[in-house]
């Protein structure tokens, strides 16, 4: 029985372990092994640490990295703090309110990011877009949001934080809803104001849910890619260009795939890094 049982267990999770190994693990050792190669279409040579050496004398490699913090900088902290306070101030709303602006606020998460970036692409267009017609309405004149390296990286911070907070809203409402209510009627005999009550209850109790979305944030900011290459192509003077970008040309412009793949790999290990701190940091505030 206890055969027959095993049988079909693994029968079933075959397909999905076939797919993991086949589109994630094969590719994940893989492109360990050829970052040890200069490897191009053609033919490939074994030359060990070499591109990981000339990886950090890059200037281009140093510029996306520090670029791509910055991204994470801006993004993650705006897509907490937004979404909590939406979340928070849905609490009040009625049921049937509350269930539009769930859609409304996930509607985002479901289109395409390039669909999107491409929405945005000609709402900042300096000559017809709907920012210059407000710009000039206020006085400002004409704005070319992408012709400098703080005010690009701003603009596409702005569109990602659009359709990344659909997620962290919905999370944070369910959070939200499964507070206890009896904790509050008790800080409410205490004289403890809403502003309070959620600073003292609210934010300890959800936590959990913070820690969450801070790291599923941070990873996917530091896979920024297409509103990139849609709206800037990492310009100006790679003043907006990330690691991933980076990544993509080094692989399929320049076709240097040992070197992409060696790229692949710090970006790989600046994630978990990042990830275990974040976790680690957040389980140690839990503990105490």
């Amino acid at each position: 029985m206890k055969t027959r049982n095993l049988f079909w267990s693994y029968f079933f999770i075959g397909p999905n372990l076939l797919f993991l190994t086949v589109f994630l693990v094969f590719p994940l050792f893989y492109t360990f092994y050829l970052s040890l190669f200069e490897a191009d279409i053609y033919s490939s040579v074994f030359v060990g640490l070499e591109n990981y050496r000339s990886l950090f004398a890059e200037d281009v490699f140093h510029k996306s990295f520090v670029n791509t913090f910055y991204f994470v900088l801006i993004i993650v902290p705006c897509v907490v703090i937004t979404s909590l306070v939406l979340a928070a101030f849905m609490q009040g709303f009625h049921k049937k309110a509350k269930s539009f602006f769930r859609l409304v606020f996930y509607l985002p998460v479901v289109s395409t990011p390039v669909v999107l970036s491409l929405v945005w692409g000609w709402m900042y267009n300096p000559s017809f877009g709907i920012i210059k017609y407000f710009s000039e309405l206020l006085g400002f004149g004409a704005i070319d949001v992408f012709s400098g390296q703080l005010t690009a990286i701003l603009a596409l911070s702005a569109i990602v934080v659009t359709w990344m907070i659909g997620q962290p809203v919905i999370l944070y409402l369910s959070a939200i809803d499964g507070v206890s209510r009896e904790l509050y009627e008790a800080a409410e005999i205490d004289g403890a104001g809403p502003v309070k009550a959620f600073f003292s209850i609210t934010l300890p109790m959800i936590s959990h849910t913070t820690l969450l979305i801070v790291i599923t944030s941070t990873i996917s900011v530091f896979q920024i890619f297409v509103v990139i290459h849609l709206l800037t192509s990492g310009g100006p003077y790679h003043g907006t260009e990330s690691l991933v970008y980076t990544i993509y040309r080094t692989a399929f412009v320049s076709l240097q795939f040992g070197k992409a793949s060696a790229q692949s790999v710090v970006l790989f290990f600046i994630i978990l890094l990042i990830a275990l701190l974040q976790f680690r940091l957040f389980k140690s505030k839990l503990d105490s």
